[in-house]
């Protein structure tokens, strides 16, 4: 009967999952303990490797505008989802026309991942005039507006052009695909690729703010939040299971599960605010089942949002391989 109900609950939860996953018989690893640090202000973005339990590269969330697909067929752009970034489009207009920003309407990145949508749509349109803005420093302040157009995209290469809204600070550049990572990325700061991503099969998650949208709020549909991405274009899936104890989750248990290839199936919801207290409490009845990007089994369960000094941003779990 518990096994039944797992399956449902499962099912209930993702609507894009794949089901009994095969995993080879094994003995189960020891538990280990970790915390991650993203900063009180949430200024870091920190990617993990859950077979080793550490945090293999870091970057501050400012550090980048835009990323681009790096594989040969790849086309997907991508706002910096970390900073609030969004864009709108225009039609009929060049690029030195001068724009203004008055009635601008917005799109956003879908945080499950490029299959469900960007605000880029569909493969980027060559005649249409883009206008990113840049969201917020890590201090609220704005980070400013750019006009953006895309010339072309084959398979090493994108070709762009940007500058501010009165045509100051303009840059025409290529964008070389790497094919080692997910996407290469670009700041309107060094009108430069900045090395972000490490090599796609060393990393699981992502610590990361991100912009949740909310489409039953028409007055605010984005907002950030701060939680969990998954290296979802390297095949890493995810379930979670809050009816059974962490420590009764075992190997057996995996087939039970119908899994996720959605990048934000951890996501945020791992941990409550109470605005009264305003303080935020960690589930621990929530265990994430999680298949990794080397094609192992690890069970993660969070236990505190704040540090030892009661900064909140220290996200501290237990995980154990399956």
């Amino acid at each position: 009967m518990k096994k039944l109900l797992i399956i449902i609950v499962s099912l209930f939860l993702f609507g894009c999952e794949k089901s009994e996953l095969p995993i080879e018989g094994h003995t189960m690893g020891q538990i280990e303990m970790n915390q991650i640090s993203m900063n009180s202000n949430y200024s870091k973005q920190l990617y993990f490797n859950l077979t080793d339990n550490l945090v293999v590269k870091e970057n501050l969330k400012t550090n980048w505008d835009l990323a681009f697909e790096s594989s040969e067929q790849g086309w997907h752009i991508l706002l910096n989802s970390s900073t609030l970034s969004r864009l709108s489009y225009l039609n009929n207009y060049n690029f030195e026309d001068i724009i203004d920003e008055d009635g601008l309407v917005w799109k956003w990145d879908d945080p499950r991942g490029i299959e469900n949508g960007t605000a880029l749509l569909e493969y980027p349109d060559t005649t249409v005039l883009y206008i990113v803005d840049r969201g917020f420093e890590v201090d609220g302040s704005q980070r400013g507006l750019k006009k953006l157009k895309i010339d072309s995209i084959n398979n090493t290469s994108y070709f762009i052009r940007y500058s501010n809204l009165d045509n100051s600070d303009y840059h025409s550049i290529s964008i070389n695909k790497d094919p080692n990572v997910n996407f290469t990325y670009l700041s309107f700061d060094s009108n430069n690729t900045i090395d972000i991503e490490p090599p796609k099969e060393d990393w699981d998650l992502l610590f990361t703010q991100y912009t949740h949208l909310f489409e039953d709020n028409i007055e605010t549909p984005a907002y950030l939040v701060t939680g969990v991405y998954s290296n979802y274009l390297n095949d890493v899936q995810v379930t979670k299971d809050s009816i059974n104890n962490f420590e009764d989750i075992n190997t057996t248990s995996i087939t039970s599960y119908a899994f996720s290839n959605e990048q934000n199936a951890i996501g945020y919801k791992w941990k409550i605010y109470d605005f009264d207290a305003q303080i935020y409490s960690v589930n621990s009845q929530m265990t994430y089942i999680i298949k990794s990007v080397s094609n192992r089994y690890f069970k993660l369960r969070f236990l505190d949002f704040y540090n030892n000094e009661g900064e909140k941003g220290f996200p501290s779990f237990e995980i154990q391989e399956l």
